[in-house]
């Protein structure tokens, strides 16, 4: 056995009450959407076998049915025994490679992530929710009882499929969450008022569920940090309520968490617009409440040196992991093996919230492979007759299909007009916050040295050039470009001014000398970049103006990513204009801009402008796809010279293609 020299606490056992763990690396609850008629799915048993396979210790369960209001058919249904049959094959396979199963026992209560309200919603009081407004049926107190005594009840049954435990979610703004809240509970019963009374729902969720599954089955809770709600729970409160529940002697581990459904929703996903494991040293204070109790550490974990720190520094015993480990699921495989330049680091962009939430599928910015049978330390299929492939374009698009038809044994050549790779993706890394994208190409320029891919780099690849390689067949990636916007006259673009968002990030990146007036930027794009360059600019500009025809910004990014977003930009004062347009008379040559009102046709003036840019829809740079096929050759257009669109189309799209070939 290969002996974990780099990471030996990581890699080191625990005892989590009855339950011994192999290591110290859990996978952390997330939503797949792989359920299928409250059922295992195949891609959902793909999902956690890899995960086991590839070396955590453990797994907690997304969310499940389990008590008779719960009846998502996206969720496994455990309170009507729907799911248990599949359940209890799936723990069999998963417990082969040593991984142990705990179920999330959670209700969202008033809380909800997608649009509209919850008409199912129950909680401690008829208070609205402070995202979605809903307001609850605030429960009766034979109704709580029952909910508790549900809840037992199908822990029983998880206990009979095989599970090791269960995690109560009393964080994350969910239901039980909103009873430990002087904020969302008002009640004036047993279940309300002081601390006694809001941890009691808990409390008592506790010993029923001890008193149902014995003592051999492991209890663990995730409490809430700092909710950042005024007059809610800030650290202080954390604790009181952490001592009123350890005071049970029946939890076995816990961990907490921060942010709730409101406004800092963005906060229980935190990404590299700050520090890493931010939560790192309130989750050692707040562990004190109760010493004893096996500690886990989460938030912003991404890398094994930062997951070994924190468990030798006393933060915590063992860390609990999400988003990376959806992004590799051979993360601690390749960790312990010291092969950490083969994972497939986590670009913590909150893709997979957004496809969760919009698409009902778990998916991933830098892993095309979620959720497939093979995916844990997958390698390509050898090719039975090696073929020579031409990619032209050196993007994330590019060289996923490179790397991929590299490592499968063909005799592959990448042109790329810049001199590195990455593409535009690499100019969206440079902006501060946004480095974490350079894992993607990272990644794959590591991947196609090993697969022995030529790049060919800093040239412009013609028709010729690529005729004298005689390629079996050519990738055709070369991005896109931004369109010219309608309020801009010709005239401009042919003398080379204003140049779109992402030409004047290039010119102006690294620059820190702040220059007078103002930036105007008009924004028909709403993807991630144009924020963060917009929060860039105004570190150099008196002030920065966002213009958009739509009702607000950011709508083609997460739910989680827009609420930060909004806070980055208004903390830097950043102005935002919605539902206008620029008009197509202003007088630039005078340094002002016209914008009128879409819906009324009011008009706003925006004097002493220094800078005007844009980010629009754009169009493919498919200009060499004609002459390249009217010289006969097999062409494969993928990424934004297909279609402009995501990160997400254009690695998943790459992959597929470098199998393909």
């Amino acid at each position: 056995m290969i002996q974990a020299h780099n990471y030996p606490t990581l890699f080191s056992p625990i005892k989590v009450g009855p339950v011994t763990l192999k290591n110290r690396l859990v996978h952390a609850s997330i939503t797949t959407r792989f359920i299928t008629n409250g059922t295992v799915s195949d891609s959902f048993a793909h999902y956690y076998l890899n995960r086991a396979m590839g070396e955590v210790a453990a797994i907690i369960t997304e969310p499940m049915n389990m008590h008779t209001g719960q009846r998502d058919p996206r969720r496994l249904d455990i309170f009507n025994r729907a799911g248990l049959d599949s359940l209890k094959r799936l723990v069999e396979e998963v417990e082969r490679s040593g991984c142990r199963i705990f179920g999330q026992v959670q209700d969202s209560g008033r809380g909800r992530h997608e649009q509209g309200r919850n008409d199912a919603a129950i909680g401690p009081s008829a208070l609205p929710d402070d995202l979605s407004w809903t307001v609850p049926h605030a429960l009766s107190t034979s109704e709580i009882e029952r909910l508790i005594g549900d809840f037992a009840t199908s822990c029983g049954f998880l206990k009979e499929s095989g599970l090791a435990g269960v995690e109560i979610s009393a964080g994350h703004g969910h239901l039980f969450h909103q009873f430990l809240s002087s904020w969302s509970n008002r009640r004036e019963d047993d279940y309300g008022g002081d601390i006694s009374g809001r941890t009691r729902i808990v409390r008592d969720l506790i010993k029923a569920i001890r008193a149902a599954c014995g003592k051999e089955f492991a209890i663990g809770i995730k409490l809430p940090g700092e909710d950042g709600i005024p007059g809610s729970i800030d650290c202080d409160e954390a604790q009181r309520i952490a001592s009123a529940v350890g005071d049970t002697g029946e939890i076995d581990y816990w961990t907490f968490c921060w942010g709730t459904h409101a406004n800092n929703l963005y906060t229980h996903l935190p990404n590299a617009h700050g520090a890493r494991a931010p939560y790192a040293a309130a989750i050692a204070r707040l562990r004190q409440a109760a010493p004893d109790i096996v500690t886990a550490g989460l938030g912003y974990i991404t890398d094994p040196n930062e997951a070994e720190r924190l468990l030798t520094d006393g933060s915590a015993d063992f860390v609990m992991i999400g988003r990376p480990l959806i992004t590799d699921a051979a993360w601690g495989l390749k960790a312990r093996e010291g092969r950490e330049s083969e994972i497939r680091y986590c670009v913590s962009c909150n893709t997979c919230w957004r496809t969760i939430i919009e698409a009902n599928r778990l998916e991933c910015d830098n892993n095309p492979r979620v959720g497939v049978s093979d995916e844990a330390d997958w390698h390509p299929v050898p090719v039975h007759k090696r073929k020579k492939i031409v990619v032209i374009g050196a993007g994330i698009a590019g060289m996923e299909a490179a790397w991929v038809a590299g490592a499968r044994g063909h005799d592959v050549t990448v042109f790329g007009k810049s001199s590195d790779v990455g593409g535009k993706t690499r100019l969206h890394a440079a902006l501060p916050g946004c480095e974490n994208l350079s894992s993607i190409y990272d990644y794959q320029w590591l991947a196609a040295q090993r697969g022995k891919v030529k790049l060919e780099l800093g040239v412009y690849a013609d028709v010729d050039a690529v005729k004298q390689l005689e390629p079996d067949a050519i990738v055709l990636a070369t991005g896109s470009r931004m369109t010219w916007p309608d309020f801009l006259p010709s005239q401009y673009r042919d003398e080379g001014f204003f140049p779109d968002l992402r030409e004047l990030v290039a010119t102006l990146m690294g620059r820190t000398e702040s220059q007078r007036g103002k930036m105007v930027i008009f924004d028909k794009d709403h993807t991630e970049m144009t924020y963060n360059a917009a929060e860039y600019f105004s570190c150099l500009y008196d002030e920065v103006i966002l213009v958009t025809p739509r009702e607000r910004i950011a709508e083609d990014v997460s739910l989680v990513s827009r609420q930060a977003i909004y806070r980055r930009l208004y903390v830097q004062r950043v102005r935002i204009i919605t539902s206008c347009e620029p008009c197509a008379d202003s007088a630039f040559e005078e340094g002002a801009l016209k914008i009128a009102n879409i819906y009324n046709g009011d008009v706003i003036e925006i004097s002493d402008i220094a800078a005007v840019t844009y980010a629009t829809p754009r169009r493919p740079n498919d200009e060499l796809l004609a002459p390249l096929l009217a010289e006969g050759l097999d062409v494969r257009v993928i990424g934004d010279c297909f279609a402009p669109r995501s990160v997400l189309a254009a690695t998943r799209e790459g992959h597929a293609l470098g199998n393909q070939l």
